[in-house]
C-alpha cells in the first residue's frame, strides 16, 4: 500500500501563492546541503535551539546555519514545530540512508522533484513570479521584479526594490544554467544543484537583461518524476475518477507550468505512464480534449505507485 505524502509547507488556497521573500541568507542552496541538513535532524530535532549549537553541528557559519535551515523548509524536507525540526515524509522519502529514493541527491529526477515541491508549496515570490506567472518563453529582469512586488503587495503589505531584487538574483543563482559552466564545483565554493536542469539562463535580449525560460522536454525528467507531480496536481484539482490534460498542461499551478514541458513532451510521459500503469489511461473527454481515468483505484495513489 502506497502512503498518501503529507503537504509541504503550503495547502489549500496557499499552494502556488507568494508570501516569502527573504530568510535565505543571500546563500543559494548548495550542493550537499539538503542531505546534510536530513542527516543532522534526524539525529538531533533540537538542532537549531541556539546557533551555536546549530554552528558546530552543521560545521557553518551563522548565516549559512541560517540559510541551510530556510531552505531545508522551502523545498519540504523538513519542517519546525516549536523548537524541533524534523524530516517531512517527503524529505524521507527521498533522502533517508536506508530507505530513499536518492540519499545523496545524485539523480536529476529527484532535482525536478524538489524543484516541484518548492514552486508549488515554498510560497518563495521569485519562483511564483518565474514559473507560475509568466507564460513567455522570455521575460525582462524588470518584469519579475514588477511581479514579485505585486505578489508581495497582495500577501504581506509590500516590499522595498532592494528586497524584490536581491530574492530575485537569489533564484537566478539557484537555476541559472548560463553561470559556472564547466567550472569544478565544491559544496563551499559556488554552484547550485539545480543549475543542472538548464531550466532558465539570463540573457541580454535587444540590450535588456532578460530571463530565458526553457521550453520542451527537460533531461532527468522521466515518466516518474511526472508521476510524483500528477499525483499531487490531481489531488488538489479535487478531480474524481478523471484528470483533465489540459489541466496538466495550462493550470497556473500544474506540472506544464511548473516544469516548462510543452504540449508533445507531456503526451509522450502521460501515454509511457498509462502504458506502465494497468488502471491509468488516456481517452477524449467529450469536448475535444484528453483525459486521465483511473479504473477501479485512486489515480493519485496508482501514480505513486510508480513515482516513488
Amino acid at each position: 500500500m502506497v502512503a498518501t505524502m503529507e503537504p509541504a509547507l503550503a495547502s489549500g488556497d496557499e499552494r502556488g501563492r507568494a508570501r516569502i521573500f527573504s530568510g535565505h541568507e543571500s546563500f543559494a542552496v548548495r550542493y550537499g546541503w539538503l542531505p546534510k541538513l536530513y542527516e543532522a535532524v534526524t539525529r538531533d530535532p533540537e538542532l537549531f535551539r541556539d546557533d551555536e549549537h546549530a554552528i558546530l553541528s552543521l560545521g557553518l557559519g551563522k548565516n549559512m546555519v541560517r540559510s541551510i535551515r530556510f531552505w531545508g523548509e522551502a523545498f519540504g524536507i523538513t519542517a519546525t514545530e516549536g523548537r524541533v525540526v524534523r524530516p517531512t515524509e517527503f524529505g524521507r522519502r527521498l533522502l533517508d540512508p536506508d530507505l530513499g529514493a536518492d540519499p545523496y541527491l545524485e539523480e536529476a529526477d529527484s532535482l525536478w522533484r524538489l524543484h516541484w515541491q518548492i514552486t508549488t508549496r515554498g510560497g518563495l515570490g521569485a519562483w511564483t513570479a518565474a514559473f507560475l506567472a509568466v507564460t513567455d518563453v522570455e521575460v525582462s529582469r524588470q518584469r519579475l521584479l514588477e511581479l514579485i512586488a505585486a505578489s508581495a503587495g497582495t500577501g504581506r503589505g509590500g516590499i522595498n526594490a532592494s528586497t524584490a531584487g536581491a530574492h530575485l538574483e537569489i533564484m537566478l543563482k539557484t537555476y541559472d544554467a548560463s553561470t559556472d559552466r564547466g567550472a569544478p564545483v565544491l559544496e563551499d565554493t559556488l554552484g547550485s544543484p539545480f543549475q543542472e536542469l538548464d531550466l532558465l539562463r539570463t540573457v541580454t535580449s535587444g540590450g535588456v537583461p532578460s530571463v530565458r525560460l526553457n521550453r520542451g522536454r527537460k533531461r532527468g525528467l522521466d515518466a516518474r518524476t511526472l508521476c510524483f507531480s500528477l499525483a499531487d496536481h490531481w489531488r488538489h484539482v479535487g478531480a474524481s475518477g478523471a484528470l483533465s490534460v489540459r489541466s496538466v498542461i495550462l493550470d497556473r499551478v500544474s506540472p506544464g507550468s511548473v516544469f516548462r514541458l510543452d504540449e508533445v513532451t507531456m503526451h509522450d510521459l502521460l501515454e509511457e505512464i498509462c502504458g506502465t500503469a494497468k488502471r491509468l489511461s488516456l481517452r477524449n473527454d467529450g469536448v475535444g480534449g484528453l483525459e486521465m481515468v483511473c479504473t477501479g483505484g485512486s489515480g493519485p495513489q496508482e501514480l505513486e505507485k510508480i513515482a516513488w
